[in-house]
């Protein structure tokens, strides 16, 4: 698939990363668009291009395994970006190293795409038309995995203290909804309609709902401890009256 973006999607945490997509007139990264070019793609072709790729057998299951047997003469870390530009090969060799200290082969090494937002991340490890070696594309989706999981964990906690359970259900709609379609093809057909059920029984016992930006960005505002005091009492008081 191809994409093509503007670098202002890309939020990232050092100079080099802001100008990884732009460098040698590179393609950059458009989520929109390549969400657009799986839309057309019936749900049994998506969900075996995403088993192909992240399933137990997958392109990413074969790569750790021969990076854990093989270390860096792994045949995959052989096969660099098609590009002599400095920037870009310090980065996918960050990448590497990233790839041989999760399988013990290197002492720690920080992942590259640590800070990448998550529409970022999906475009390096779905686009395969990119310059991109698979070691990027594995480390971007070993960051895309601890960024849901991040989520996930702040989701949950806002189910502390409390017997109502809308910001779980809202925070599962939007999370659903930012999915490419390929990532969405893992869930059950009617998966949304459930969660949105879910949250309309909850917004009539408790009130409704009313969130001033969506949960990702305010879970980097707030913890879910002072989100839940500040949406919570207030409603149940509502509800309650």
């Amino acid at each position: 698939m191809t994409v093509s973006t503007s670098t202002a999607d890309v939020t990232v945490a050092t100079p080099q990363r802001a100008n990884l997509f732009t460098v040698e007139g590179d393609i950059p990264l458009d989520h929109s668009q390549l969400a657009a070019q799986q839309a057309v793609l019936s749900k049994k072709t998506l969900l075996k291009l995403q088993m192909d790729l992240v399933g137990p057998g997958g392109l990413f299951a074969r790569f750790s395994t021969q990076v854990a047997e093989q270390g860096r003469q792994a045949p995959s870390l052989q096969l660099l970006p098609d590009s002599e530009h400095a920037m870009s090969l310090m980065f996918t060799d960050q990448a590497i190293e990233f790839a041989l200290a999760c399988h013990h082969r290197r002492a720690y090494a920080e992942n590259p795409f640590a800070g990448f937002p998550r529409d970022a991340l999906c475009c390096v490890v779905y686009d395969e038309s990119r310059r991109t070696n698979l070691a990027e594309r594995y480390a971007a989706n070993e960051e895309l995995r601890a960024c849901d999981s991040r989520y996930f964990i702040k989701l949950i906690a806002t189910t502390q203290n409390t017997v109502e359970r809308r910001l779980v259900f809202q925070g599962l709609l939007e999370h659903f909804d930012a999915l490419l379609p390929i990532e969405q093809s893992i869930y059950q057909d009617g998966y949304r309609d459930v969660q949105q059920a879910y949250l309309e029984r909850e917004q009539k016992l408790y009130g409704t709902l009313t969130l001033s930006k969506p949960l990702s960005l305010l879970f980097k505002e707030q913890t879910p401890e002072s989100l839940l005091a500040a949406v919570g009492p207030c409603e149940r008081k509502r509800a309650d009256d």
